[in-house]
């Protein structure tokens, strides 16, 4: 095997120069966020706090991007963090910058330089980044012996917002679809993430910094990409009219995010515009919502229409609550549930036939509920004749057969 190559040879072909005072080897670029289709207004915390609680009012450190590529694509002891990318918000341009571990066995002050980093952040923004980048330096923080203490800065972790938000029309949700998909940017020339282990174990086995190059020019790639990933998922929240299957997401993190009338309104329009299962779903989320916010009559209503449209039998369910316990109109929920019976899908049909059972004791139709009779499984389950063997199955089965009514069991779409 040839010999490892000499740390500082070649790197200066690639951009990277010695800092003494960090000890460590960097590669620093400018760019201005005018080149970037961004706006400095964009990027204030009063905008981007829309996007999580963790974003702070006032950060004093600026917001700090942070990617990382390694030498192995899992957390385990041995994979070693190899580039570290940076990227720090700086009045109007973006201040990107790349450290290199060259020589295996020289990682301590890039571990260090990465926890200052870290401290210094009023936000860190990354992309997977609690899942992989922190943990994993974390690790190298406890196996290289840094002495620094585990900065705890406030942290956006992108990932989790492009799945709230889009999953339901994104295939995958790595970095690469959300820039295809969402900033309708396709790189050139760009090699996958997952060569880049291999890529350096060539640069430390050779020396040559080709390969090495690319991977670097990935790193940049993926940087830049956070901050306008960034500023386009702030703007996905202040849209007026988005893509007709985004209303539902939209509708999701809203409430997530407590703001519940943004929530009732982003609903009713997945409800009115969003192609099926999601209007479906949007009309069951503004519903349930209207009931926990107690706005009872708006609830029924929705659940009504629901019921008009989709004959779903939640909706079902909730009315017939709705109509005997707060209406105490228990001859309109006895007529429903028996309408809603015959549709019922698996599990449904049993609640209705339950329901229906308690409701025709309560209007004088028979015995009590936990009156013994003739093949009645006794007050535990008055509704068990209506299960095989019970006195009023054959009734049940001639209902759910009558004229008109669909046999198939459909199992609803529940948002």
């Amino acid at each position: 095997m040839a010999a490892a190559p000499d740390p500082d040879r070649g790197l200066a072909d690639i951009g990277f120069s010695w800092d003494p005072e960090r000890r460590i080897f960097v590669r620093s670029e400018s760019v201005p966020l005018a080149d970037l289709g961004l706006d400095q207004r964009a990027l204030a915390y009063s905008r981007l706090a829309s996007l999580s609680a963790v974003v702070p009012e006032d950060g004093e450190g600026g917001i700090v991007l942070f990617d990382l590529e390694t030498t192995g694509l899992q957390r385990g002891a041995g994979t070693v963090p190899f580039l570290y990318g940076w990227g720090k918000v700086e009045v109007d341009h973006l201040q990107v910058e790349q450290w290199l571990l060259p020589q295996l066995g020289e990682e301590l002050p890039l571990v260090e330089a990465a926890l200052d980093g870290l401290r210094s952040a009023g936000l860190l923004v990354t992309y997977n980044g609690s899942s992989y980048d922190l943990p994993l330096l974390r690790a190298r923080t406890v196996m290289t012996g840094a002495d620094r203490a585990w900065p705890a800065p406030p942290h956006l972790d992108l990932l989790p917002v492009v799945r709230r938000l889009f999953r339901h029309r994104l295939e995958r949700c790595t970095l690469r679809a959300a820039e295809v998909e969402l900033l309708h940017r396709n790189r050139r020339g760009d090699v996958p993430g997952r060569e880049a282990p291999e890529r350096f174990w060539e640069y430390l086995r050779t020396g040559e910094t080709a390969q090495l190059a690319a991977v670097v020019r990935h790193n940049r790639e993926d940087v830049v990409s956070l901050i306008r990933l960034l500023d386009r998922l702030a703007g996905h929240l202040e849209m007026d009219a988005p893509h007709p299957s985004d209303w539902l997401s939209l509708g999701r993190f809203a409430e997530s995010r407590g703001r519940l009338g943004d929530a009732d309104r982003s609903y009713r329009s997945a409800e009115l515009l969003s192609p099926p299962p999601l209007d479906r779903a949007g009309a069951l989320r503004r519903a349930r919502l209207l009931r926990r916010r107690g706005r009872a009559d708006e609830a029924f209503e929705a659940w009504s229409a629901i019921w008009r449209r989709w004959e779903d039998p939640e909706a079902a369910e909730a009315m017939c609550v709705d109509l005997e316990h707060r209406r105490g109109d228990l001859g309109s929920a006895l007529e429903l549930a028996r309408s809603a019976l015959p549709e019922a899908p698996v599990g449904w049909d049993q609640r209705f036939a339950r329901r229906i059972w308690r409701l025709e004791a309560r209007v004088g139709g028979r015995a009590a509920p936990g009156t013994a009779g003739p093949n009645v499984a006794g007050p535990a389950r008055p509704w068990a004749a209506w299960l095989p063997g019970g006195p009023s199955y054959e009734a049940w089965l001639a209902l759910r057969r009558r004229p008109g009514a669909t046999r198939e069991r459909r199992l609803s779409t529940a948002g």
